[in-house]
């Protein structure tokens, strides 16, 4: 009878078949293809509140400037924003903002809002805070907008309570 030790033993390769490399390759392409987009979109979203923070705090400023002086103003210097970075963005008064709220200069490639004055009188006035660069691509919400009645607008896709 012979031995069990005898009886060549087959060679066992330790290793990864090609298969099984493209199929872990393909899923963490679909697992990419999930996540960066999601993760885009959470960067927008929190981008987005410092356009709203930033209009929040010219609202409250445009109503000071009318408790002084008993009208509104279509000047983001009148409201005390650094002189050197207000600027004309197609005939309304405005300010850079970037990702974090602070001011930047209008063409800094760190702006991701434009806020602006759109119209103000004497008894009125409608502010708005306009994508720029990466955050253009935020279809959701698009322009933010606000009025001194606190009516809150945008422009994209979504409602002003997703937006807002």
């Amino acid at each position: 009878m012979p031995k069990l030790d005898s009886v060549p033993k087959r060679k066992c390769n330790r290793g990864f078949t090609l298969i099984e490399l493209l199929l872990v390759v393909g899923l963490i392409g679909i697992l990419a293809a999930i996540a960066i987009p999601s993760y885009q979109d959470s960067v927008r979203r929190g981008v987005r509140s410092a356009a709203v923070n930033g209009l929040m705090d010219l609202a409250n400023r445009q109503e000071q400037f009318y408790l002084n002086n008993r009208t509104y103003t279509d000047s983001m210097a009148n409201l005390g924003y650094t002189a050197g970075l207000v600027f004309d963005n197609s005939g309304d008064s405005a300010v850079a903002l970037d990702n974090s709220g602070g001011l930047v200069a209008s063409g800094s490639n760190q702006r991701v809002y434009f806020l602006e004055i759109d119209a103000a009188d004497a008894t009125s006035y409608t502010l708005q805070a306009i994508p720029q660069l990466s955050q253009a691509a935020d279809t959701e919400c698009g322009t933010l907008g606000l009025t001194n009645t606190g009516a809150r607008t945008e422009t994209g896709t979504g409602t002003a309570t997703d937006c807002w």
